[in-house]
């Protein structure tokens, strides 16, 4: 056996076992013989112990600077303890080392001091690679929606990203622009099905579809025949029973058999002025009388202009309402403001001059109506100072945001500029869940399950999470809707002082994850120094909630 290594392979072990604390008295004798026979060993020692003095700095402090980072106390597996990525990283990390370590000393290599540095550097490259936004599968957009009442559980509003999947709904029209080009206009009652960019299924309901040469040959299928387009515009009127009838408005489509097997592929073709009946049984006849074409984008348009308008003097209404509850500590509605103004002003009765928001960077812009108006949160720099004085035993936090992308693991909604007892952090993280973090001693963390999907990147939504202190309770709403209820074991008052809105102003952490600005706009924020009931803000919501 080589000499070098039958020393490495005796001197390892007895230092591990010294700086474990569990060496024995005749290994530390046989250890203190190596060090003295041998200035090889000697000066491995050294480097040795260098290493691991950084090592354990470096971990103290990323274990202070996790105070810093929500972790979620939820078992769910996508937020639980376990799954903490800073909390792998630091585990992983350090392991790595150590396996990196002894097998250097066992090869014989020779590991200098310098190599600390780039280790500890490991944990902040890695969380910032593993940071990532929600990948998005949208196939297209809703781009108009008029008096609908949808027939699924949630409400989708105008600007709302479409993956593959059922639009149902019971009544109303809605626009929805495909990423191949092709425009659909749907009326209902409606069940119509996004396949792909070029492809979809009528159930039943009333569509019209805008075709440009880039989206030729794009196709609605039907259960007894299919509607394929050669360039411009059709309707499709169809039955739950199956009967329908289509009708070229410009152009040309081919009527194809839903079922191949039994019969030719193209039955028909249709031109411009001509139209077609088919029945139950999927039978065609060419019709002479021409249907009366379906609702246009530009009526379609209109009508949606009017009835934002009225949403909006609705909204102006509950505006009013809302101003006079005692409890309201701020209320930012970010009207009556020039676009020169860097005040964002609090219309709350309990106002004073200090919790008037200092707008940096932000820019104005629209908010959930053309007449509403909003912040625009882009930059990193981009956020709003507040200052809210007095500690709250319950509190409320309210905003309408619209989220343009997950670029930070964390995204602020409220920050405090610290992270001392009481400070509430309000954010979202990049999997889309909501977070409530409250400093009672190492800090407390109380994380939705993942609510925000692809789908509502660029649509207007709902934020309330409800911290009470009677009921010993947080609760997280989406839309009026609760979706997660959080024991609170040691409640304590909540004290904000300094804070942000939309992004964060850390005092003294500067780790991987201080960046955390809002990608998107808000148009209205509050703070209730009490717990809202469940009822009040579902009928907020309805009140405030844009194109439906």
């Amino acid at each position: 056996m080589n000499e070098k290594f039958a020393h490495n392979n005796q001197f390892i072990p007895l230092l591990d076992s010294l700086l474990e604390g569990s060496i024995t008295p005749e290994d530390h004798t046989e250890l203190e013989r190596l060090l003295k026979e041998n200035p090889e060993q000697r000066q491995r020692y050294i480097e040795y112990l260098q290493v691991h003095s950084g090592l354990s700095v470096w971990a103290t402090e990323s274990k202070q600077s996790d105070l810093w980072i929500p972790h979620s106390t939820s078992p769910a597996p996508q937020s639980g303890p376990g799954t903490s990525r800073f909390l792998f990283l630091l585990v992983s990390s350090i392991i790595a080392a150590t396996i990196f370590l002894s097998l250097s000393f066992y090869a014989g290599w020779k590991t200098q001091s310098n190599r600390e540095q780039p280790l500890a550097n490991f944990s902040a490259t890695s969380s910032e690679s593993r940071t990532r936004s929600p990948k998005t599968d949208h196939i297209a957009l809703l781009t108009q929606v008029v008096g609908v009442e949808w027939d699924t559980p949630r409400n989708l509003q105008t600007g709302a990203g479409l993956s593959a999947g059922w639009l149902r709904f019971k009544k109303g029209t809605i626009q929805v622009e495909l990423i191949s080009g092709a425009s659909v206009v749907i009326e209902g009652p409606a069940a119509f099905e996004l396949i792909s960019p070029l492809k979809t299924y009528c159930e039943y309901g009333k569509v019209r579809a805008s075709v440009p040469e880039q989206a030729q040959g794009f196709t609605i299928e039907t259960s007894r025949l299919n509607v394929v387009d050669l360039g411009t515009e059709f309707t499709l009127s169809l039955e739950p029973s199956g009967k329908g009838h289509v009708q070229v408005l410009d152009g040309m489509v081919e009527l194809h058999s839903s079922d191949q097997k039994t019969t030719p592929d193209k039955i028909h073709n249709l031109k411009t002025g001509e139209g077609a009946q088919f029945d139950q049984r999927g039978t065609i006849n060419r019709s002479q009388d021409l249907a009366l074409p379906l609702i246009n984008p530009e009526e379609l348009s209109h009508l949606a202009e009017q009835q934002q308008l009225l949403q909006f003097k609705q909204w102006k209404q509950q505006n009013q309402k809302i101003k006079t509850d005692p409890a309201l500590i701020a209320y930012y509605d970010f009207e009556d403001s020039a676009n020169w103004s860097r005040t964002l002003n609090n219309k709350s009765q309990q106002h004073t001059s200090s919790t008037d928001g200092a707008i940096v960077g932000c820019q104005w812009t629209s908010g959930r109506w053309p007449q509403k108006r909003a912040l625009e949160f882009k930059r990193t720099s981009d956020r709003v100072r507040l200052q809210i004085p007095g500690k709250y035993q319950s509190l409320t936090l309210m905003a309408w945001v619209r989220i343009e992308g997950f670029e930070r693991w964390l995204s602020s909604l409220m920050l405090t500029d610290g992270y001392n007892p009481g400070n509430p952090h309000w954010q979202i993280s990049d999997k889309g869940e909501m977070i409530l973090g409250v400093k009672t001693g190492a800090g407390k963390n109380y994380f939705s399950p993942v609510v925000l999907k692809p789908t509502d990147l660029g649509r207007w939504i709902f934020l309330v999470t409800v911290y009470d202190h009677q009921k010993k309770e947080v609760t997280h709403y989406l839309d009026g809707l609760p979706v997660s209820h959080h024991k609170i074991e040691n409640p304590i008052p909540l004290v904000i002082g300094p804070a942000e809105i939309g992004n964060w102003r850390p005092q003294e952490h500067t780790g991987a994850h201080s960046i955390r600005s809002l990608n998107g706009r808000l148009d209205e924020f509050a703070l209730f120094g009490r717990a809202l009931p469940a009822e009040d803000i579902l009928q907020w919501y309805q009140s405030g909630k844009p194109g439906s």
